[in-house]
């Protein structure tokens, strides 16, 4: 069947996936009721950027939105500001919310919603998202060769997940090394304006990964008939690689601490030798500045001025100053 006979203008597509003889395809919105009473799982990907996600509740009857609970579902992808992940759990519904950066911009949220009911799983997202198409790339290899319920979708969406979490996180890694050896050779103004962004980029990461955490962390806490328990202990098993993500992460930004106060410390040592220099320079010119004034007053009465030598006199007396100076301030090693 073409794949363009499935998908609406709202941006709804829908297959179906059957755990009995291992078959699945693309379904016609308007099957969707007659296939889950037969007793396939049904699979409804929802394009928010096509039209409102609210549309998907017209694809089930009045009786069956209402009692699954899918009538008190508030997609966040229609409104997603100040959005972060999190589970919402009904008696008979897991509506669960993750939020990602973008790849492109890393300051721009990447919302993928998962609404799991009893044989069906609503995803909606908002344009493409890396999340999702990760799953597409191999869930129907997972489903024709070892999937044996539909909770594998809720791992493979959960996995992808994790990794691109990952990734992102080896990305900033990097940018973490640049910055450091950065502030090793130089501390300008443009390198702590580098160290700064990657902190950023740190902070948002981890903003990102505690509340997936968090997620994980109630949905294997609060078992449910919707997700199995293989699945849950696959699940526990990311929250183990979720920790050890935010400890590298706390670990990146001590690496940014420590070559901040690196790099302080270097402009604090050079701004002290320049002041050195500076007091240095002040001590020997001094005494001198002492006898330019002194015999720089409009006295009528100086027998200096009157010698026939005087000139060369005050050079050899500089001279000796200066020689004398030099000579203390090495030895006391000022200089």
């Amino acid at each position: 069947m073409d794949d363009t006979s499935t998908r609406h203008a709202s941006g709804i597509h829908a297959e179906f996936l059957d755990f009995r003889d291992r078959t699945h395809g693309a379904l016609p919105l308007d099957q969707v009721p007659r296939q889950l009473a037969a007793g396939r799982f049904i699979w409804i990907d929802v394009d928010a950027a096509q039209g409102s996600p609210s549309a998907v509740l017209n694809l089930f009857s009045a009786d069956f939105v209402h009692s699954s609970g899918l009538a008190d579902i508030r997609f966040v992808t229609e409104s997603p500001q100040n959005t972060l992940s999190a589970l919402r759990r009904t008696d008979r519904l897991l509506h669960m919310i993750l939020v990602s950066s973008q790849p492109a911009d890393e300051d721009c949220q990447e919302i993928l919603e998962a609404v799991v009911g009893e044989g069906f799983l609503i995803t909606v997202h908002n344009g493409s998202n890396v999340v999702l198409e990760g799953v597409r790339r191999g869930y129907l290899h997972d489903f024709e060769t070892h999937a044996a319920t539909s909770s594998f979708l809720l791992y493979e969406i959960c996995n992808k997940q994790v990794e691109k979490l990952l990734a992102t996180q080896g990305t900033i890694e990097e940018a973490v090394e640049r910055t450091r050896l950065d502030l090793r050779h130089r501390t300008e103004e443009s390198a702590l304006e580098s160290l700064g962004r990657v902190n950023d980029r740190l902070l948002a990461l981890r903003r990102h990964a505690l509340p997936t955490r968090r997620v994980f962390e109630e949905l294997v806490a609060r078992k449910t008939t919707l997700v199995s328990d293989a699945t849950l202990g696959y699940i526990g098993g990311m929250i183990q690689t979720l920790e050890r993500l935010l400890t590298d992460i706390a670990a990146d930004r001590e690496i940014l601490e420590t070559a901040l106060q690196h790099a302080l410390t270097l402009m604090s040592h050079r701004t002290n030798q320049t002041m050195n220099r500076l007091a240095v320079v002040s001590t020997i010119f001094l005494p001198l500045t002492f006898l330019c004034g002194v015999y720089g007053m409009n006295f009528e009465v100086m027998p200096e001025i009157q010698w026939a030598h005087g000139y060369i006199y005050f050079w050899i007396l500089a001279a000796l100053i200066t020689t004398s100076l030099v000579v203390v301030m090495r030895r006391a090693r000022i200089m």
